[in-house]
């Protein structure tokens, strides 16, 4: 059976880079479980690995449609199960890393997951659930949005709009570039919209913690990652590099 490790949590928690480190140890390949992170032209707001860290551990699921096209989970189960063969025929573990509850459902449960009862398995899967205390996470998360702004969001809304991407594209309901598409409308002013992408992120996060705390996973505090670490480099000796 094939062996899945899965690295889910909120935003702004420190996912990605926590899966970076531990592949400094394992032979490990990334698939990315975000909603965002698929569409081509979507960056500043989506925290998507840089060229660096994909030379450091290759990522699967970034870049795959464009602005103009729909993607759900039906599209992430099809490609995650092709990626998760080609990544455990080439002796690599593969790891789901991302937050979007409904794609790491769709892939364990099957898409009538509501009562959680598992379908036959088809992988040997560790689930990972990492959190952080509120306070913390909600100062994290006011940090990334004024980078995110710091790093040309708005530019990176008015070239989509350029383009053609309008309000009826799936990808401008993401957060952060529905705020600040208001704000080029001039219904807000640019203040109002940053403390809105900060507000709806922290929600955000809210409901993504709310959806995993149905998940037959482990939970673990971002504070203790070292231990964790440990944990899952020792429970996978034969992708230890």
């Amino acid at each position: 059976m094939q062996k899945l490790l899965i690295i889910a949590g909120c935003t702004a928690v420190g996912k990605s880079d926590f899966a970076l480190e531990l592949s400094k140890y394992l032979r490990m390949e990334i698939i990315s479980a975000d909603s965002v992170q698929v569409y081509k032209g979507i960056e500043v707001a989506t925290s998507k690995p840089t060229k660096k860290e994909e030379q450091i551990c290759p990522h699967h699921l970034i870049n795959v449609v464009t602005p103009f096209q729909k993607f759900n989970a039906y599209d992430f189960v099809m490609l995650a199960k092709k990626y998760i063969v080609e990544i455990s025929a080439r002796g690599n573990l593969p790891v789901i890393v991302g937050g979007t509850g409904l794609y790491i459902d769709s892939l364990i449960y099957g898409f009538d997951f509501v009562s959680k009862e598992k379908i036959v398995p088809d992988y040997d899967i560790k689930f990972i659930f990492l959190e952080q205390d509120k306070p913390a996470l909600y100062r994290k998360i006011d940090q990334r949005v004024d980078k995110m702004i710091a790093n040309g969001l708005v530019e990176e809304v008015k070239k989509l709009r350029e383009i053609g991407v309008n309000l009826e594209c799936q990808c401008m309901q993401a957060i952060g570039y529905k705020e600040i598409w208001q704000y080029l409308e001039g219904e807000i002013t640019l203040d109002e919209a940053i403390n809105l992408i900060k507000r709806n992120t922290r929600n955000y996060a809210k409901r993504q913690i709310t959806w995993f705390n149905h998940n037959d996973c482990e939970r673990w505090n971002i504070a203790k990652k070292q231990e964790l670490l440990e944990n899952l480099i020792n429970l996978y000796p034969e992708f230890q590099k």
